[in-house]
Order: C-alpha cells, then sequence, then structure tokens
C-alpha cells in the first residue's frame, strides 16, 4: 500500500505542474486588427450638430469608434420640436454599425426612443455609404435607403429615402447635414 502522504504529494505537485502550464499564464494575444473596409464609414466618426437643408437644428450626434476599430456607434439626440415647451428634448436613438466579413457587406442595427427600429446592410459606394433595408410599416411595404456623403468641407450630408411603391419613386425622410462641433 502506498502512504497516503505520498499519493496527496504526487496529486499536488501534478496539479502544481498542471496549473503552470494552463493559458492563464501564457502571455496575452492581441485581437485581430480591422480590415480596410472596416474604416470605410470613419469618415461619420466625431461630434456633429444636424442642420436639415433650411438651417433649423434637427438634433446633435456623437459617432464614435468601438469593439477595437471593428464598428461604429451612433448616439442621436434630436432637437425639440419648434415650439415645444422649455426642457422638452426630441427623439433619441443609437444604431451600431460594422462590416459583416462572412456577409461582405455593412450592418446598421438603428433603435429609436419612439421603438422604431431599422434593419440596413450595403456598403461603400462612389465615395458615399449606402444602406437599405425593408420592412412592414402600417400593413405597407417600405424599402429605406439612406446614403451618407462625406464632404470636402469636412461635414457629412445624411439622405434617408423611402420607396412604397417597388423603387419606382422615392420620398425623402429626411434630409440632414453633419457639421463638426466646435
Amino acid at each position: 500500500m502506498i502512504p497516503r502522504k505520498l499519493v496527496l504529494g504526487l496529486f499536488l505537485a501534478s496539479v502544481v505542474s498542471t496549473v503552470a502550464q494552463t493559458p492563464a499564464t501564457a502571455p496575452a494575444i492581441a485581437p485581430p486588427a480591422p480590415a480596410a473596409v472596416n474604416h470605410d464609414f470613419d469618415f461619420w466618426i466625431g461630434e456633429w450638430e444636424v442642420r436639415d437643408p433650411q438651417g433649423v437644428l434637427a438634433g446633435t450626434s456623437r459617432i464614435e469608434s468601438v469593439a477595437g476599430g471593428h464598428g461604429l456607434l451612433e448616439n442621436w439626440q434630436g432637437a425639440p420640436p419648434p415650439g415645444s415647451p422649455a426642457g422638452t428634448n426630441g427623439g433619441d436613438g443609437k444604431s451600431l454599425n460594422a462590416f459583416d466579413r462572412s456577409k461582405q457587406r455593412w450592418q446598421q442595427f438603428w433603435i429609436g426612443s419612439g421603438g422604431g427600429v431599422l434593419e440596413l446592410t450595403g456598403g461603400l459606394a462612389g465615395g458615399k455609404m449606402v444602406l437599405s433595408g425593408e420592412h412592414d410599416v402600417r400593413a405597407r411595404h417600405v424599402v429605406e435607403r439612406i446614403t451618407w456623403t462625406p464632404n470636402p468641407d469636412g461635414s457629412v450630408r445624411q439622405l434617408w429615402e423611402q420607396s412604397t411603391d417597388g423603387q419606382k419613386s422615392w420620398q425623402i425622410a429626411f434630409d440632414g447635414r453633419y457639421t463638426r462641433k466646435k
């Protein structure tokens, strides 16, 4: 019979040896750097004031790089409607934007404070980010298309269009000019 102290000693020695070889003690491996395509939408990163074509403040937006440069997080705060009581805020919302390598396209998931959700896909086309998606709204099939255009002065135009006739015609849902906050 083997003495208990010897068995216990051998067991503890094997545990210590195993723990010493675990990945926890191995050097950390850095996550992969984002591919160039992950930076296609970087022109939108920043702190912005957003105005409609008449120059009226539509809201503010903070777009930040997230997940080690693999995505963008939009933080939207709408301006109060004209004539609103003091202290009133416009709607707010967030979008998460990322390039999906497996599908080879950009994706956006938006949720607004009114409960509206958009799921859009697309990519860079002619220097513009163009994302689109389809869904049903109040028993109508709607195609959404949003185009972000970087302008030479550093501003960005966001044009949101909708079609309810199979893309034969488009109506503007939102047209905003993003200018960097000072």
